[in-house]
Parts: structure tokens; sequence; C-alpha cells
């Protein structure tokens, strides 16, 4: 008998199943082929797929075992394959299977073949599920997060696109579409998909939810997280897009989409081009809102930058007005045109952008709503929208194909709700006498009573009269295009958030060992700072001149970070049974609090400090010794291994290298060049954290130190109780304990 393709995807799959010996299964929701169906394929050729993630790797491994070619045209946007594919892997393995049999066997087997699938071709497609507005919304953005495009370096696994409308909730496909993206979420743990009951437990606490909210609470607050992903993205992508005028590198703009999940982006200042003319005022809210409505506040002006605040930054910033935190200071450059004066907002765009969204009374919103009054014949839709906003809604989603997700809100300046989940690690604001307020819109809430700087008022004296609650407002007049850029510049500097370092800098100066890494890495260049290193400087200052070779720059306490990551994992000892979790910086914290809370910590002394620092010192100056060791993708930007030392590659080398010097001391440097082919040969295959999770990069770290020092013939035991008896305490027991190899890697 003949083989042919089957002519259909509900007769292709239906076969999938015949070749691994199971039962044909119906499609699935949409006529979408379940993932089973692939788990069976891979039977039939010897392969157990029940560990690979998704359906789409699946198939990528079944071709590659076949010898099929698997290109664009076998898969769709989604987690979906094609009929093209997946009739691809089908024949291939029908001829692998056929080649192994007998000539009557193979015949019964094709029949069998072009027998099954007839009565899942006709099979009524499901009707897709009815979405809530917030499923909708986590749809939207995971849908946006896979979306092809650059990703910053180090990002792990690139995600296969998808549709919105491939994110199920019903059948719990979202979990694994939320795995696909989350190269683009700093969650802080890594998600336990062994069950849906883990996977939601495990989200909630990356979401500082209690391990039993769920449903509804769950997916709004994993969409406010994905919305600020996606707000990151996009600011990564803008940054790509000038690689090609040369003003940006993938390394910088890597760098600094990695950054602003912490810090805020730096701003370039300007020079100084003379007298400005200004004054300092204070303006009600009602002020501004009523300039906006008259079209006389320039809120977009040329320099601005597009409106960038998630949803979760302007509820935040209503919140604060509502339990009477000053904020900053709003800058305007004062103009006269034709039409009367203008306010042309230079700093503070985001703030205001926030209140006229919450209070609807953005201009934009408001052009909006008045064109779909006339459209849906609904005179009294703007008054619906300033005062019953969810009223608003239902009008919209009952007129228009579009329904009005978050994104969208955002993107017309429509009003949102304030928050209303608490989480342990920020609890909501609104308490006490504010808890009313919660999840409510402005149109609900103005006329409830809350206490304004001590005396009740309602709600809207705050934004719509002029009350006690003012905002600083700095007006500029008559000032050039080029002073204006110069202003800019100078807000978005000095409103410059400090970054981790910078406060721990603050919080821990006292410290000898919070001055001594600072000196020593450079980030400080008076030694009168840390002058018990004084005898020693002649050895010590190399740390400085090979962190800047590795192009670590001196801004930002780059250098401090990572010297104070080696010294926490090689010190710290506290941790979970799981092992290390916690973030970097809180792991560096830890150390500091420990050594500041503990009058008796060997590291308050400053001899202790002085033999710490030389031990690093001296594992550093070996790492650049050997150059040759390290493979070339462990630097940033080419592939001749001169950019710069990406970070956590540089802190799990050298914590190793250091474990080896307090076991080996002086023998260190001999040992070490005599083992350049053996690391060079080993660090090829390391590869690199699937994710960039903590615990991931913690595991990773311990990896690698067990593997130098094996090469090195250095028992962590041993290094383990040097490092105890010098400086009292070791967390490199507990780093190998937990060490745990990359995905792929094969030993030699």
């Amino acid at each position: 008998m003949q083989y042919t393709s089957a002519t259909s995807k509900a007769s292709a799959v239906a076969r999938m199943y015949v070749l691994g010996g199971r039962d044909p299964e119906p499609l699935g929701p949409g006529a979408k082929e379940k993932r089973s169906a692939f788990e069976a394929l891979g039977t039939a050729i010897g392969m157990d797929l029940v560990d690979v993630r998704s359906k789409h790797r699946c198939a990528a491994v079944i071709a590659d075992a076949v010898g099929v070619e698997w290109d664009t045209g076998c898969w769709s946007a989604g987690d979906t394959i094609t009929s093209v594919g997946i009739n691809r892997l089908v024949d291939a393995v029908t001829m692998a299977k056929v080649a192994q049999l007998e000539p009557e066997e193979a015949s019964k087997l094709i029949e069998r073949l072009l027998a099954v699938g007839h009565t899942n071709d006709n099979r009524r497609e499901l009707m897709p599920e009815a979405l809530t507005d917030v499923q909708q919304n986590v749809a939207d953005y995971l849908a946006r997060l896979s979306e092809p495009g650059p990703l910053p370096e180090d990002f792990g696994r690139e995600p296969f696109a998808f549709r919105a409308t491939d994110v199920r909730f019903d059948d719990g496909t979202w979990r694994q579409k939320l795995l696909e993206v989350e190269g683009w979420i700093r969650l802080g743990i890594t998600l336990d998909d062994s069950s849906p009951q883990a996977f939601d437990a495990s989200l909630a606490k990356a979401l500082n939810l209690v391990p039993t909210h769920a449903g509804n609470e769950l997916f709004a607050a994993l969409a406010l997280l994905l919305e600020e992903a996606s707000a990151r993205r996009d600011e990564f992508l803008q940054a790509m897009e000038q690689t090609a005028e040369g003003t940006e590198t993938k390394t910088s703009a890597s760098l600094a989409w990695a950054a602003s999940w912490d810090d805020a982006a730096d701003d370039d200042g300007a020079e100084p081009s003379g007298m400005i003319d200004a004054r300092a005022e204070t303006w009600p809210i009602q002020t501004f809102i009523q300039y906006a409505r008259d079209d006389e506040l320039d809120l977009s002006p040329s320099y601005q930058r597009a409106d960038v605040w998630p949803t979760n930054y302007a509820q935040r910033l209503i919140e604060s007005i509502l339990r009477g935190i000053p904020l900053p200071s709003v800058i305007i450059l004062e103009k006269s045109e034709d039409r009367g004066t203008v306010y042309e907002v230079v700093d503070g765009k985001q703030r205001l952008t926030s209140v006229l969204r919450f209070t609807g009374a953005h201009p934009h919103a408001l052009d909006v709503v008045a064109q779909k009054s006339l459209e849906w014949n609904e005179p009294d839709l703007p008054h619906v929208f300033e005062t019953d906003y969810p009223r608003f809604k239902e009008i919209w989603n009952k007129n228009e194909r579009d329904r009005l997700t978050t994104e969208m809100e955002r993107k017309n300046h429509f009003p949102f709700p304030l928050r209303s989940s608490e989480t342990p690690d920020s609890p909501n604001p609104l308490v006490g006498d504010l808890a009313p307020l919660r999840e409510k819109y402005y149109g609900e809430i103005r006329d409830l009573t809350i206490p304004v700087q001590g005396t009740p008022r309602r709600v809207r004296y705050v934004f719509e009269q002029a009350a006690t609650y003012k905002i600083p407002v700095i007006i500029y007049k008559t000032a050039t295009m080029a002073q204006i850029h110069e202003v800019f510049s100078l807000y978005n500097t000095q409103g410059k958030s400090l970054n981790a370092e910078e406060i721990r800098n603050a919080l821990y100066h006292r410290l000898d060992l919070m001055r001594g890494l600072l000196v020593m890495g450079g980030d400080s260049t008076d030694l009168s700072v840390a002058s018990f290193l004084s005898d020693d400087w002649g050895d010590l200052k190399s740390t400085s001149e090979v962190l800047a070779r590795y192009q670590f720059g001196d801004v930002g306490y780059k250098r401090t970070k990572v010297l104070s990551w080696v010294a926490a994992a090689l010190l710290l000892n506290d941790a979970g049974k799981d092992g290390i979790t916690r973030s970097t910086s809180a792991h560096i914290n830890a150390l500091l609090q420990r050594v500041q809370a503990n009058s008796g910590d060997p590291l308050q002394k400053s001899t202790t400090v002085r033999d710490l620092m030389l031990l690093i010192d001296h594992a550093l100056d070996a790492h650049a010794t050997v150059a040759d060791a390290w493979p070339k993708r462990f630097r940033s930007g080419n592939d001749r291994g001169t950019g710069k030392w990406q970070e956590l590659r540089l802190v799990a080398t050298l914590v190793a290298l250091s474990a080896a010097a307090v076991a080996l001391d002086d023998q260190l440097v001999d040992r070490l060049e005599d083992a350049v082919p053996a690391i060079s040969d080993s660090a090829a295959r390391w590869g690199k954290p699937v994710r960039n999770q903590s615990k991931e990069q913690w595991r990773w770290i311990g990896f690698v130190v067990s593997e130098i020092l094996a090469i090195l013939d250095v028992d962590p035991g041993d290094a383990h109780a040097a490092l105890v008896e010098r400086f009292g305490s070791s967390g490199l027991k507990l780093i190998v304990d937990h060490a745990h190899a990359p995905e792929g890697y094969v030993r030699a």
C-alpha cells in the first residue's frame, strides 16, 4: 500500500498518536494540536519528551532526530505547529518506522495511518473562551513580550512568538506562555512548573502575594508586572534602533535595560547657556486640570519622551497625593502665543499625565470621548466618562470591536482605578481612613471624605478646588530652546534615584569593610577613606587597574559591587534549605548588616578587612594573568574577547580563584598557569543560566566554583575551613553544595 501525507491537520495529528502506540485524542480548543501528540510521536522513535518545555521545542527536537528541515513554515504565531510542519514530522517518522519493519508489518502500519483521523476532520471547533478584562490584559502583554526582535545580551532563550488569542486560561496554557517570555521579566525566583498548583503558588510568591491568592487577583498583579516589562522592553528596542546611528551599542542597550529594573537611566547634562529668568510657585492640582481643559498646558513638547509610565507607577503617585506626600517640582516654560499664554511642561509630564488620567481630564481622552459620542449617538457619553467610568467601559465594549484593555486605556489616557492588592513587601498604602478608596475610580470616590492635612475633606477638594495640597512649580520665562534642553537634562540628572550601590555605601560607610571595598575598587580615589590599606597599597591598587581593563567604569560604584558580591559569596553562610535565593543586592546587604550588628564580628577589625582585600586582590591578579583560560564570550559586545567582562561570569570565576587562593596561597598562579588548557576546555562548555532569577545565578556560580576548584585540585572543604579560620565564617560550602550544572553541559 502506498503511503501519502495527511490531507488535514486532524488526520495528521491522529497519525502522531498511532505512531506512538496511543489511542488518538481529539484536537484541543480552537482545533489546536495537543502537546501529548508530540510526546506520542517522540515515543515512536524512542524519545522521552515529557520534560521538554513546549510543543515548539518538542517538534524541533523530533525534526532534528529524524533529519528533516525545520523552518518558519512549520509553525505559526503562538504555540501552534502548522499542517506543513506536522506532516513533515509524521512523514519522516513513518518512513523511519517502515524502514525497520518487515514488508507485511510495514504495510499494516501504513494502512492504519491512512485510516485514522476522518472522525476528527469534521469535529466542531470549540468557541474561544470569554476572558475577563484582567485576563485579556495578561494575554495582550504576554503576546507583546513574545514578539520577534532584538534581545539583550545574556537574555537566555529567545521566545517563540504567539498571539494574544493563543493565550488560554481554561486549559492553563497561559502558564506556558509566561515561561516563554520570562527572560523579559525579573521575577526573582524560578517558577515551579511541576504542577499548575505549584506554578501558581510560586508565581504568587514572586509577585509578593500570599500563596492562596489566585484568579483575578493573581492575574491583576501579573498584568502590572507584564506592563512594566513591556515598557522596559520598549525602551530597550528604542535604544537598539539607535545602534545604526552609532549612538548606542547592543551592550550599552542591554546594560541600560538590566539596570532599569533597579535604577533610573542616566541623562547627559548640557553645557551652561547663560542666565535664565525663573520663579518658584505652588499650584493646586485644580490649576493644572483647568489649564489642560483650556488647552493651555502643553504636555508634549518636541524634546519630551513618550508616555512610558506603567499604570502601577501612576497608581502609586495618586496614592502619594491622597496620603499628603509632597511631590517634586514640576518644571514649566511660560510662553506667549497668538492663542494666549501656554505652559509647556519641561519636567513632570509623567506625574501630570497620571493626575489628568486619574481625574478623567486628559485632553486627548476628552477628544476621543467626544468623537465616540458622535459616532455612537451617545450624547451623554462625556458625562458618563467623567462620573461613571465603569459604565463608560461597558458602553465602549458594546460599540467597539476591540475591548478596552489596560494598554488601550493608557494609549488613550483614560482613567485607571487605585490599587487593590496587598503584598508583604509593598503593602497597599491606602489603609485606615483611605481603605475605602481601594480599587475605585475617581468618579466613584470624589465625594468620599478623607483627612487632608488633618482636616476632613472630600476627595474632590484635593483635585478640583484651591486645596491646601499644592505642587511646587518652577516657571521659566523667555528661555531659548538650548536652555530648555539644559533644564530638562539638569532636572532629569538631579532627580535620578540613587542606585543600590550608592544607597549601600551611604548606609554602611562607617564600616571598614565598606570603605575598604570602595577604595580598593577605585570608586573612591581618596586612600584616607581606608587608611588601614596604606601599607599594602602598592599591592592592592592593581585591583582597580584590572577592573578598569575589564571595562568596569568608575560611575555608580559598579566596581565596588563586584568586589562586594565576591566578599558576600565567600563569607556569608546563612540561607534556607533550598540554598541562596535572595538577590545579589540583598545578599551583599545581609553580610554588611551582620557585620554592623555584631561588634565581635571579625570583619569589624581593620586588619581582617585588609586580609580579605589582599585575598581578593591576589585572586584578581591571577585571574588577569591567565587571560587565555577564559572564553571570549565571557566578555560582552564582540567576538574578539576585548569587550566588558560580563558581571556574573567575572564574579563566579573570581570567587573560585579567591577560594583557591586561601588554600594555595603563593602556589595559586603556578597551579593556575598549568591548568589553563583544562580550564579553557571546561569553560567553553559552561554555557550560562537559562533564567536570570537569583537562585539560578547562585547555582551557576556554585557550579563554576566547583569546576575550577576540581581542576586546580583544591578540596572545597579545605578552602571552606581556611576561610572560617581567617575570617570567622565562610559561604563556600553553601555555594558548592547547591551547585547545578547549566542546561546542556556535558563533561569531557
